[in-house]
């Protein structure tokens, strides 16, 4: 009869399996339990890491690259339709240019004004489609981004025709907040905050400018909050917690204020060369999408790995273990049996030899 035997409960870890004592934590672990703040830090990069946030990121860049041409075509067919509805607006720029630059040089920025002018219908048209899709484009990897950091599959959320709906209704709404956003910075740098000190009477002050400089930059801070707010909790394709979803978007605000900041530095160093002024604009820019949209994935992945978030997020139930017993029959004889056969022959043997060398005697 085969003997059976149960672990001891005392000793069995979470997956039922009986251990002499428990494995000692490393020293990242015990620096995890210790600093939460160094915990979450760990679990953004894993799941940074494990669903693909350098890839979104890459992806996320070129469909940017990609759209600034035709938003581009489609900006100056709207100048055009200005230029054509205010002649004196046009002829007041075409004297400028003339004025400013070599008669021939002149001449033909003004025929160039003209043509694009005449044909800003066929430019608009074809500016708006080409902008349209690959606005769209965008969006769907934007989404799809930041959605991965959610665990969410993307594409799960409807049919094809919704799901580009909602991308539209997610393109219009991003556009409006970065509108927003440029609109207050501008605001912000304008000179408003000196022109309001000089009307209540502040003529200066020490330190004047550093209190100028700083209004500026926390006006700054607020347009970039809006728009991190909306790509934070509006675009992932599931509700995001407010707490976890307004941190990130404050974290990520500072973060791209201080990238603005060094921005005028990092397209000074691509430019000092001549080979950098020719392939330094596009090279910068896209530097520069490459930082937003890398930080816009690890903002995703902070927010979905806070205890909120993670308390609110089921956890999926791994797939049911399907254990299979094979069952074999033996037609022949047993192991046992052909053990025994075997020893009885053998002292059979060695008996016959016995008997045979005391006879030879």
């Amino acid at each position: 009869m085969a003997t059976r035997t149960n672990p001891d409960t005392r000793y069995t870890d979470v997956y039922g399996i009986e251990r002499l004592r428990d494995d000692d934590p490393g020293a990242v672990d015990k620096v995890r339990e210790k600093a939460p703040l160094v915990d979450h830090l760990m679990r953004m990069q894993d799941r940074f890491a494990s669903q693909g946030g350098n890839q979104y990121s890459a992806g996320i860049t070129y469909f940017s690259v990609m759209a600034i041409f035709p938003l581009t075509m489609l900006t100056f067919a709207i100048l055009a339709f200005v230029l054509a509805a205010r002649p004196d607006l046009l002829s007041e720029i075409q004297s400028q240019i003339a004025n400013s630059l070599p008669d021939e040089v002149g001449t033909v920025v003004n025929d160039i004004i003209e043509q694009a002018i005449a044909s800003r219908g066929a430019v608009a048209g074809v500016g708006g489609l080409t902008a349209l899709w690959s606005g769209l484009g965008w969006m769907t990897n934007l989404r799809a981004g930041v959605s991965s950091m959610w665990l969410i599959d993307p594409t799960q959320g409807g049919n094809f025709v919704v799901k580009k709906l909602k991308d539209l209704v997610a393109l219009l709404g991003l556009l409006l907040a970065f509108f927003i956003a440029f609109t207050v910075t501008a605001i912000g740098s304008s000179g408003i905050t000196r022109d309001v000190l000089e009307r209540l009477g502040i003529d200066g002050f020490p330190g004047m400018t550093w209190v100028i400089f700083g209004v500026g930059l926390a006006i700054g801070v607020l347009a970039n909050f809006l728009v991190f707010s909306w790509m934070l909790m509006a675009l992932p394709r599931t509700e995001v917690p407010r707490r976890s979803g307004l941190q990130a978007a404050l974290i990520g605000a500072i973060i791209f204020e201080v990238i603005k900041q060094f921005s005028t530095l990092i397209f000074g160093a691509l430019l000092g060369n001549p080979a950098g002024a020719i392939f330094g604009p596009i090279i910068g820019l896209m530097l520069i999408f490459y930082l937003i949209w890398r930080i816009v994935m690890y903002l995703s992945a902070w927010a979905a790995t806070t205890r909120e978030s993670l308390d609110a997020t089921p956890t999926p139930a791994p797939d049911q273990a399907v254990i299979k017993v094979r069952n074999e029959v033996s037609e022949g004889p047993g192991a046992g049996v052909l053990l025994g056969v075997g020893a009885a022959l053998g002292a059979a043997g060695a008996g016959v030899a016995a008997l045979l060398s005391r006879r030879n005697n």
